[in-house]
């Protein structure tokens, strides 16, 4: 099997009042069935070892990839952060794709929830409204 061609660069964004861990995502994940539940358990590890933060919101930016998310990919996760409290999907390429997500979220048993996005300025603009409020 080939090996995924795919870079990931994480940033941290602290200007909210839930701090935002953004996952960007760029290549060709697909060749590696075990590339996307590889990156979401990297990601949560992230999410545990920055200990400052009680609560954090995740966004995956997919929209520089294929821009699909097989169910059986999916499933290969295995570490869940208590530290994440949302969870934001950028770039899903279908309802298909956010149903497998979904699908996902639900037999893995999720603590938290997913929204899609179709960008990181609608996420951003989600995290503002929810600023107003708090």
């Amino acid at each position: 099997m080939a090996m995924a061609d795919y870079q990931l660069n994480y940033t941290w964004d602290a200007s909210h009042a839930v701090p935002l861990l953004v996952a960007t995502i760029s290549g060709r994940l697909l060749n590696d069935r075990q590339a996307l539940g590889q990156i979401i358990d990297q990601t949560h590890a992230v999410a545990e070892q920055h200990i400052d933060y009680e609560e954090i919101f995740v966004a995956y930016d997919l929209s520089q990839t294929e821009r699909r998310l097989p169910l059986h990919a999916l499933m290969g996760r295995s570490r869940i952060s208590l530290r994440v409290k949302r969870v934001y999907v950028i770039g899903a390429g279908s309802r298909k794709d956010e149903m497998a997500v979904l699908i996902m979220s639900a037999a893995k048993r999720l603590p938290y929830e997913v929204r899609f996005c179709g960008s990181l300025d609608e996420v951003h603009k989600a995290l503002s409204t929810l600023d107003a409020r708090s």
